[in-house]
């Protein structure tokens, strides 16, 4: 059955305002609780990625986002309540005020896409086989962006990436330090999703 395709809800003046945010503030933090949301608005944060919990702790976290201005991507896969198939992201589009998902499943992803989220597509890094399979999944996804996991493996394995494939795409996953993050952005990531709050007020030295 096909679906219907909706008006997608993050305007392009919004995408372009979030991609000129992370050009200069590269850490996405991730968020593991519902009260972190505040610590992001005080730390000026555009984006957040909201990773584990409950619907009802979604709920909340898009409601404080949005006082703040705030767009919130979730972690489908791991959100408990709510379907993971397509009629579950209808919902969540229309009712919890999400702007985007992050998924390693492509049909949740297109799915997404069909709804009017932004959808990014999780990449596993675990060898030259799941980056060959990823590249093929995210083909099909017609993903927005890609998340590379983990992003440690980006500064010793971009030069062997197929970036212009990927692009745009981000990272996520044990970036500890404002070395490592930065270390990560220079390879051509977008933007680095981090739990460390330390690195949330991150700001990058452009050239002028």
């Amino acid at each position: 059955m096909c679906m219907t395709e909706h008006k997608p809800i993050v305007s392009a003046a919004d995408v372009n305002m979030i991609f000129r945010h992370l050009r200069r503030h590269p850490a996405i933090p991730a968020l593991k609780q519902a009260t972190d949301i505040e610590i992001a608005a005080d730390c000026g944060a555009k984006l957040v990625f909201f990773l584990t919990g409950t619907i009802r702790d979604l709920a909340e976290v898009c409601q404080r986002a949005q006082d703040n201005r705030i767009k919130v991507f979730c972690h489908i896969d791991l959100i408990q309540g709510i379907g993971k198939d397509p009629a579950g992201i209808e919902w969540l589009a229309a009712e919890i005020g999400a702007s985007g998902i992050l998924t390693t499943r492509s049909n949740l992803a297109r799915a997404a896409k069909s709804a009017g989220l932004v959808a990014i597509q999780r990449l596993f890094l675990l060898d030259s086989e799941s980056l060959k399979t990823g590249i093929e999944v995210v083909s099909s996804s017609r993903a927005d962006a890609v998340e590379i996991l983990p992003a440690l493996v980006l500064p010793s394995l971009a030069h062997r990436l197929p970036v212009r494939e990927l692009s745009p795409f981000i990272a996520g996953g044990l970036v500890e330090t404002e070395a490592e993050l930065e270390a990560v952005v220079s390879t051509g990531a977008l933007g680095v999703s981090t739990s460390k709050k330390e690195l949330w007020t991150f700001e990058r030295a452009l050239p002028g």
